[in-house]
């Protein structure tokens, strides 16, 4: 009998006890891997025959593995038991069990795990073990092949070198827990109250309905007691706890408290505690998020200051810092009665496209909050100006309350690189004028009436903070106080008064707020109002939603790095890179472009590999095999629309060694006897988000495969290296044709009427096809029927949606790309009505932005991603530059007005300056006149423009007669052809 059988055969049949699966001994059994440019290797400390996995990340992010072939069958419940150390940096550690078929895996994550110095006993139970990917449906654990114990790079100071050691590892079956537990046996001794429970309880906290509880202690012997709080309020979380006995002390001459236990699944963490007492509150008194409502909210900061960016919420709470508290504004009226989120109308709007308003409205008073940001992006400091307005007819008194509270305005279902919901608080104070909190200061402009705070276990309601003691310095034992300043103001009839605060992590002053408020506004038109347009009024949304997204851009990125996202995404990906850099060079902002392409430049792998996303921790090593063509298309698309021959020669070398690896892996599908439905495709990964399950032919990473290839020619005949142009031609050329191939032969093997998403799979992703019109603009490569046949569906299926016909879960607005795709195609009323569509689940509306998911139900409560989300910022941003102007790179050519319905043009003038195009600046002007006609001016053609610049008029309605200043011009289908000479071009509309 094989050892690994035996010891299947031992946990089968063992029903009690702990069972050894390894005791580390034999070495040869785990192998160290490692992803690239990361260092492993196996040791054994001599120290305590622990078997240790040294690894040495170099500079890179990634990951090094510990694993062995270890058959298991899982018991229903268990507890997994394994000795660990370590040394190194505050790395992310993780066990994973992986199937026999090796495509599913279950893991115990632990990020930032702090490790011990000795061996020390480390025990995990099943509700420990998530499902982390695979295309199983059944995702309870039940079967593993293989064990891992892998070191991955910390996202906040992790990397370096380090070693991982392991002891001995056990497995104990364990019986499920009842479904009811017995009621425990009570005893009750003057102030004091004793649970037993019978038995060990697991639990994580404890829920005092009426309060009154003074000291809480635990026992497993009924003998040795284990203090777990002095004084707690109603909720008291305390993590995994595993007791018998509870002895609990209550106010004297009040009878026993009321004690329930709450186990994991219902507070699985310390936001369930809090949402708990505030479904107990006053509606209104904390946050909607914590009532199972799904809260909206916008980013407010400084270009290139993402991780130190603010938040404000639709409901004017205002988030300090990336994770950090938050203040909340509330008024009492001069009767007591409180007026919060839950009693007002609020709207929205931006100033200036970037600086987020919210507008509280209520019979008795109005409130308005506006935030900014100003400073350097390392050091920013965020600005607040409130504005208090009596609507009515006498004269009020108002006492504006602002409350720091220990919470995130990004809320708890957010679980991302900055998990949502508390923000933990161990101390406050309140000295020279200012409140001091996580390391910030926050500066009153007006020194308010008076500042009080109370600890968690006082409540967190206003009442209780408006009696709660004066606050000078406090410090909370749970990390969740709340400090409350309140301003009295006393304003006549329509009479309004301005109060305001000024914070960041150095020395503040509040003094010139309302100057650098205007100042930072003046600063956010300038930079969003290079590209200058004019639309008729129902498209002025599309112009503010432009210029919101563009800002959106810059205050997501950190530094030079383009991210997708302030709290969910602290991380930046080529992908999402590459196409903000296509929607910034057309709006004009260079800079920024210029910034990323050269800083995510600097860390493509030594082997050609462009890594996925870099962060903190370097380059990450998944393999995406849509990278490589992502990121020769951001050097290429910079370089034409900036001419700046210095940028190719900075990127010359990685751009060489990224068409040898990406040509590598092209060949690696061009073997002999090869199906035809995958020959000479990018092999199998992950890039596209609906294939994490397990690696695909995804069509998306061959449509950037084949722009990388047509980018890297063009760069090469830019540098004038005819040979290498050439060469790298011929790979264009049959990596093209190998292409078109695939996607018939995947569309008869499946027997499909539209393009695949993948080709092993025969999917439909018409979001992911929109690739292949824009930037592979490989259109004409592509059978007609099944392009035709892809949209026609994606539009009947979107029409279903729009009209309640088809219900929908949620969906991400990265849709917005087939907007572009519609107007290309020449159905502008499919794209309008879509777009349309999207606008109203911009949320709020005047804020002009998108979450990464959206829901039918606004108030459904789940993960959003990030908001705003600045990858779908730029999705936005390159389909509605297309609705103006794109490029048709098969003829050279510019086509205007492609995506301008016959709505638009019928509503007044369309006026276009500054868009860049990839051959120079293009200006124009389709003014409409009295007599029904318009006129076209074209006020600067592309410099650099190889073909012909050409006016699209879609739409059904007859076409004008077109004339130019000297001869009638003839349209072909609906488009017509703009002579090279002409700058005004005359169209008669016809009876």
């Amino acid at each position: 009998m094989s050892k690994l059988f035996a010891l299947v055969l031992l946990l089968t049949a063992s029903t009690a006890g702990a069972a050894v699966l390894d005791d580390m001994k034999d070495a040869t059994l785990w192998k160290a891997t490692a992803s690239d440019q990361v260092k492993a290797t196996v040791r054994r400390d001599a120290r305590d025959d622990s078997l240790c996995l040294d690894y040495d990340f170099a500079g890179v992010s990634g990951y090094a593995v510990l694993r062995r072939e270890l058959p298991l069958d899982w018991p229903a419940d268990f507890a997994l038991t394994t000795q660990l150390k370590g040394a190194g940096k505050a790395n992310d550690v993780q066990i994973k069990f992986v199937d026999a078929s090796g495509d599913n895996v279950w893991w115990i994550n632990r990020p930032a795990m702090p490790l011990p110095d000795t061996l020390t006993d480390t025990t995990f139970k099943r509700r420990h073990v998530a499902f982390a990917w695979g295309p199983t449906p059944d995702r309870t654990l039940t079967r593993s092949q293989f064990i891992e114990f892998v070191v991955v790079a910390g996202q906040q100071g992790g990397g370096g070198a380090g070693a991982l050691c392991v002891g001995a590892l056990a497995l104990e079956p364990r019986e499920p827990a009842p479904a009811s537990w017995p009621e425990p046996k009570r005893k009750v001794s003057g102030g004091e109250l004793t649970l037993d429970f019978q038995q060990l309880r697991e639990f994580n906290g404890l829920w005092f309905p009426n309060g009154g509880v003074v000291r809480v202690e635990a026992s497993d012997d009924n003998r040795r007691w284990k203090l777990l709080s002095a004084r707690p309020g109603r909720a008291l979380f305390l993590g995994e706890q595993e007791w018998r006995w509870l002895r609990i002390r209550h106010d004297g001459g009040r009878k026993p408290p009321e004690v329930q236990l709450r186990d994991a699944a219902q507070w699985p963490d310390r936001n369930a505690a809090v949402s708990e007492l505030a479904k107990a509150l006053p509606r209104g008194e904390l946050p909607r998020a914590f009532l199972g409502e799904q809260n909206y909210w916008t980013v407010v900061g400084v270009d290139g200051g993402a991780q130190r960016s603010g938040l404000v919420s639709e409901d004017g709470t205002i988030e300090l810092t990336r994770g950090g508290p938050s203040i909340e504004p509330a008024i009492r009226l001069a009767d007591g009665r409180f007026v919060t989120w839950a009693q007002v109308r609020t709207e929205h709007s931006l100033v200036e496209h970037a600086l987020p308003v919210v507008q509280w409205r209520h019979a008795d008073v109005e409130l308005r909050v506006e935030a900014g940001a100003d400073g350097a992006a390392q050091h920013p400091q965020l600005l607040a100006r409130y504005t208090l307005r009596n609507p009515t007819s006498k004269p009020q008194r108002y006492a504006l309350l602002l409350t720091l509270r220990p919470w995130q305005v990004n809320p708890p279902q957010q679980f991302l690189s900055t998990p949502g919901g508390i923000s933990p608080l161990q101390a406050i104070g309140w000295e020279a004028g200012a409140l001091s909190a996580a390391g910030l200061q926050l500066k009153p402009r007006e020194t308010p009436a008076e500042v009080r705070a109370a600890r968690w276990s006082g409540g967190p309601g206003l009442a209780t903070l408006l009696q709660a003691a004066p606050l000078t310095q406090l410090s909370d034992p749970e990390g969740l106080p709340s400090a409350l300043m309140r301003f009295d103001v006393e304003l006549a009839p329509g009479e309004a008064k301005q109060l305001g605060w000024v914070s960041g992590s150095g020395a503040v002053g509040a003094s010139l707020l309302d100057t650098r408020l205007a100042v930072t506004a003046a600063q956010w038109r300038d930079r969003l109002g290079v590209l200058e347009l004019r639309l008729p009024p129902q498209a002025q949304p599309v112009v503010d939603t432009m210029r919101a997204a563009l800002a959106q851009m810059l205050m997501s990125r950190e530094g030079p790095a383009l991210r997708p996202g302030t709290r969910s995404y602290a991380r930046s990906w080529i992908r999402d890179g590459a196409m903000m850099v296509a929607g910034l060079v057309r709006m004009g902002e260079v800079r920024a472009a210029r910034e990323f392409v050269d800083w995510f430049g600097g860390h493509i792998f030594e082997s050609g590999k462009v890594p996925c996303c870099v962060d903190q921790r370097g380059a990450d090593p998944v393999v995406e095999n849509d990278s490589h063509g992502q990121y020769l298309f951001s050097v290429a698309e910079l370089w034409r629309h900036t001419q700046d021959r210095a940028l190719l020669d900075r990127h010359w070398p990685q751009v060489q060694k990224v068409m040898a690896w990406m040509e590598g892996l092209r060949q690696s599908e061009r073997l002999p006897g090869a199906d035809p439905r995958f020959k000479g495709l990018m092999p199998p990964s992950i890039s596209h988000e609906g294939y994490s399950d397990k690696p695909a032919y995804s069509y998306w990473d061959d449509f950037w495969a084949l722009r990388g290839y047509k980018d890297a020619v063009q760069m090469a005949e830019a540098l004038g290296d005819k040979a290498l142009a050439a060469r790298w031609a011929g790979w264009r050329d049959e990596f093209e044709a190998d292409l078109s191939a695939s996607i018939t032969a995947t569309a008869q093997h499946f027997k499909l009427d539209h393009i695949a998403g993948a080709a092993d799979r025969g999917d439909f992703d018409a979001t992911s096809t929109t690739m292949a019109l824009n930037p592979a603009q490989a259109e004409g490569k592509l059978p007609a029927d099944l392009l035709r046949g892809t949209f026609d569906r994606y539009v009947k299926e979107a029409d279903a949606r729009i009209s309640g016909a088809k219900a929908w879960k949620d969906y991400t607005p990265y849709e917005l790309r087939n907007v572009s795709a519609l107007a290309r195609l020449g159905r502008v009323e499919d794209a309008h009505r879509l777009l349309a569509w999207f606008f109203t689940h911009q949320r709020p509306a005047g804020w002009h932005s998108w979450a990464e998911v959206v829901l039918p139900n606004a108030r459904e409560p789940r993960f959003l991603g990030d908001m705003p989300h600045a990858w779908i910022s730029s999705d936005y941003l390159r389909a509605a530059l297309d609705l103006l102007a794109y490029e048709r790179e098969a003829t050279g050519s510019v086509v205007l007005g492609a995506g301008l319905s016959p709505a638009w043009r019928a509503a007044g003038d369309i006026v276009v300056t500054g868009l860049s195009t990839a051959w120079g600046r293009l200006d124009y002007r389709l003014l409409k006149r009295a007599d029904g006609g318009w006129t076209l001016h074209i006020d600067r053609r592309p410099e650099r423009l190889p073909g012909e610049l050409r006016l699209a008029w879609p739409g059904s309605e007859p076409l004008p007669r077109a004339n130019g200043e000297t001869q009638g011009l003839t349209w072909q289908g609906r488009e017509l052809t703009l002579p090279a000479n002409a700058t005004t071009i005359h169209l008669e509309p016809v009876p």
